[in-house]
């Protein structure tokens, strides 16, 4: 037969093992207290930065954006892959950069690296990377790497780390204060968000499949609304089926060129998503002769009053 306990001896047993886990969680090891490495502070840029402009579809690259010389050309690396006569052309006429998806699995980094390679025979020297693990494909491609938002640099030790991977660049954290981006070391040039739909996630399953049972993302932005009725729209990463979920309010320092300056940025991004090629030149005329901040359509972001 087995063996039988009392109530008394089972809570006996539990009150033994709770005092022995008590004591176990009570004892506090030895921690071993590192200093952080003397940085050597790196000042920036002492002019006002230059800019820079993403795009999401082909479309978005206007006359207007490469007639205005942008520091960089940020361009989906599917756009870039997908036509090689017009990657070469283009190549030609403004400093590209493809932008790297933000999620590649296993399975899809095969295809990635060749779509890597192939852009980089058509003329496309540089990657925008913002995940840690596609530094090393993009490097056997030969691309010079820019850092984006994904790397969430945040302090001068991340800064110098991008510096000692020999980054062209590193865009900035969109949740840190003007001051804190002032103060920043700036090891490798730096970049900041100055108009565009923030992200807010990623997902990896495509939002209206799963509630509609059929994808719709090659069809271009769609949207969510909240229980108050703000939209926030939704696009696709890359050309995946991930979908990208956008803040509803843009962002928008155009009218605060002054400010920027001060910063030590080497450049200023406009980053562009659900716009319309006669937005995208309206964007960048307004970058040229600032608008007036309208606060029911656009916001400033964390950029001055940080995260709660």
């Amino acid at each position: 037969p087995g063996l039988t306990l009392s109530a008394a001896a089972i809570n006996a047993m539990r009150r033994d093992v709770l005092n022995q886990l008590t004591a176990v969680r009570s004892r506090r090891e030895e921690r071993q207290i590192l200093t952080l490495p003397k940085l050597h502070h790196h000042k920036g840029a002492v002019d006002a930065p230059g800019y820079t402009v993403q795009v999401t579809t082909r479309e978005q690259i206007t006359p207007k954006v490469l007639k205005m010389n942008p520091e960089a050309l940020y361009v989906p690396l599917h756009i870039l892959a997908g036509d090689e006569a017009f990657t070469r052309q283009l190549s030609k006429l403004a400093p590209v950069a493809a932008v790297l998806p933000r999620i590649v699995h296993d399975g899809q980094m095969g295809k990635l690296r060749e779509d890597l390679r192939n852009v980089r025979r058509w003329g496309v020297k540089e990657a925008l990377v913002g995940n840690l693990g596609l530094l090393i494909p993009a490097r056997e491609a030969g691309m010079e790497i820019r850092g984006d938002f994904g790397l969430n640099i945040f302090n001068s030790l991340s800064m110098q780390t991008l510096r000692d991977l020999e980054l062209r660049s590193a865009t900035l954290s969109f949740e840190m204060t003007l001051p804190q981006v002032r103060d920043l070391s700036k090891a490798v040039p730096s970049e900041l968000l100055v108009y565009g739909r923030l992200p807010l996630m990623v997902t990896e399953n495509c939002l209206f499949k799963g509630k509609t049972g059929e994808c719709a993302c090659h069809m271009g932005p769609a949207k969510l609304v909240d229980k108050t009725g703000a939209e926030f729209p939704v696009i696709r990463d890359g050309n995946s089926c991930r979908s990208v979920l956008l803040n509803g309010k843009k962002l928008y320092w155009l009218d605060r060129q002054n400010d920027l300056a001060k910063l030590g940025l080497w450049a200023a991004r406009m980053y562009f998503t659900t716009e319309n090629p006669k937005e995208v030149d309206y964007i960048l005329s307004a970058y040229e002769n600032p608008v007036p901040f309208d606060p029911g359509a656009y916001t400033r972001g964390l950029y001055l009053r940080g995260l709660d």
